[in-house]
């Protein structure tokens, strides 16, 4: 957090690139170069997923923070007071940033809440009005929430718009909204603890197998690297 503070409290006019890298993010660099470098150019890339933090651990001696969507968001929006930093949510389906939103308001009396949009996609049709709706809001932070390769690659495109409208952070947050807005239950923290919250979500939501299918393989890379010595 005191990076992330670093980045919203600075007035050089950039837009930082915080990523929550996960199995999936990882997965898909492997065969999109270009989706891997835009990961490689983001100022900030923390821990989202056990997965992640038991590869750091096997193949490189060392064991990260995991720092998960939800919790970087309530740390922002309980930080944005202080900081003086409005904060604005992007995507997800028509109405959840709105819920998320008044949520996060209820929980953070000092919250600064800029603004939310749920009407827009990734699409390179819809930045003009995302840009538009941002500047109007007068962020500093926004939060993207389209899908793992949507939101990336969107931050990335608008990365030098958003500067220039004085947004200085943003971030992929995914399916976080989802939490925050109530409209799917978090597990609970000795799951989350044990790193068993994809089991969790994958039993009260069977339709993410397809997803979820990739997470075999991403062990088995990892395994198979570990065993080669890498």
């Amino acid at each position: 957090m005191d990076q992330v503070e670093s980045f919203v409290m600075s007035d050089d006019g950039r837009c930082r690139h915080l990523v929550t890298l996960n199995p999936e993010y990882v997965m898909l660099a492997r065969r999109d170069a270009a989706f891997k470098f835009r990961l490689r150019s983001a100022e900030l890339v923390v821990a989202d997923g056990i997965g992640v933090i038991a590869a750091a651990r096997m193949l490189h001696g060392v064991k990260p923070d995991r720092v998960t969507g939800v919790d970087l968001v309530e740390s922002l929006v309980a930080h944005s007071g202080r900081w003086r930093a409005p904060v604005f949510l992007l995507g997800a389906r028509e109405g959840v940033a709105r819920r998320a939103s008044d949520r996060l308001r209820l929980r953070h009396a000092d919250a600064l809440i800029a603004g939310s949009e749920s009407g827009l996609t990734s699409s390179l049709a819809d930045d003009e009005a995302a840009i538009a709706r941002i500047r109007q809001s007068g962020a500093r932070v926004v939060l993207v929430a389209f899908g793992a390769g949507g939101q990336v690659g969107w931050i990335d495109r608008n990365r030098a718009a958003l500067g220039e409208i004085g947004v200085h952070l943003a971030i992929g947050v995914g399916g976080a909204f989802d939490y925050l807005a109530g409209d799917v239950s978090r597990a609970p923290a000795i799951i989350r603890t044990l790193g068993l919250e994809w089991v969790y979500r994958l039993i009260r939501e069977p339709w993410r197998w397809r997803r979820q299918r990739i997470l075999p393989v991403f062990a088995w890379l990892v395994i198979r690297d570990w065993m080669r010595g890498r």
